[in-house]
């Protein structure tokens, strides 16, 4: 299942990593928007896990209109090429990206 997945990358994530995530993904605009909105969701989600607080990652699927899904994928590749030096351990970030999308879809991508 893609959320679980999520989950488990979001645990994996350094907490440099997360807050970097969350810093990134929270000023977006644009037709990006619904896409860094569900990456933040899932950040706060996995911060919230960290300091104890402990429920299921809600869907994320309403932050990316469902004409704007093959736009959202484009924008993830996009977005993680542009911001994957900043980060410690930019193939778990890019899982995270990943695994938004196909839990906002429903559908999974190749590993």
């Amino acid at each position: 299942m893609a959320a679980d997945r999520l989950t488990a990358t979001l645990a994996a994530l350094s907490d440099r990593d997360l807050e970097a995530l969350r810093e990134l993904a929270g000023p977006a605009r644009g037709r990006v928007a619904g896409l860094l909105a569900a990456i933040t969701h899932a950040a706060d989600w996995e911060s919230r896990r960290r300091d104890g607080i402990e429920f299921e990652l809600p869907p994320l699927g309403e932050a990316i209109p469902e004409g704007d899904l093959d736009t959202a994928l484009g924008l993830a590749a996009a977005f993680h090429a542009s911001i994957a030096d900043r980060f410690e351990h930019p193939a778990l970030v890019r899982q995270v990206i990943v695994g938004v999308v196909e839990t906002v879809t429903g559908t999974a991508s190749s590993p």
